[in-house]
């Protein structure tokens, strides 16, 4: 059961959307000219800060956006990344709280179960990691987990 779940964990970590984003090249500014007013963006500096805005325009040199009510001006040597902001992942969200709800089950269904010392394939342990992985689904993909953002640009 650990091991299959690890393997659903790795696997949904690896999406087909970034798969196929190694392919292409993310160096190009001219994608950052094709993104529309308004859409959310992440941008990582050179120096190592990080704004989160709407994006607003880009030019050869310079990409304006807005963060927090104020428009930010980066030049396009100082820019290290850009993505776009596709909110939070609820997949890794629902796998991750699957997992540790069937954790919890699985120690609450055999500390209720050790008393009887017989044997742990009985329905006790089961049942309480089916309905602990369950119940930790449910409040993983309500949350979310790590964010879903797509490169478009990346400084050589």
């Amino acid at each position: 059961f650990a091991l299959g779940l690890f393997l659903v964990v790795t696997l949904a970590q690896t999406t087909p959307a970034a798969l196929a984003q190694g392919t292409q090249t993310r160096s190009d500014w001219a994608a950052l000219q094709t993104l529309s007013p308004g859409e959310k963006i992440v941008v990582k500096t050179k120096d190592g800060d990080r704004f989160t805005g709407r994006f607003e325009s880009a030019s050869d040199i310079l990409l304006v956006f807005e963060d927090d009510g104020r428009k930010v001006s980066l030049a396009r040597d100082s820019i290290r990344r850009v993505q776009l902001n596709r909110g939070k992942s609820r997949l890794k969200g629902l796998l991750f709280g699957a997992a540790i709800g069937g954790g919890i089950g699985f120690a609450v269904g055999g500390a209720l179960y050790f008393p009887n010392r017989g044997d742990i394939v009985g329905t006790t342990v089961p049942g309480a990691t089916a309905l602990g992985a369950s119940i930790g689904a449910g409040i993983g993909a309500g949350f979310g987990k790590g964010n879903k953002n797509e490169t478009i640009y990346e400084a050589p």
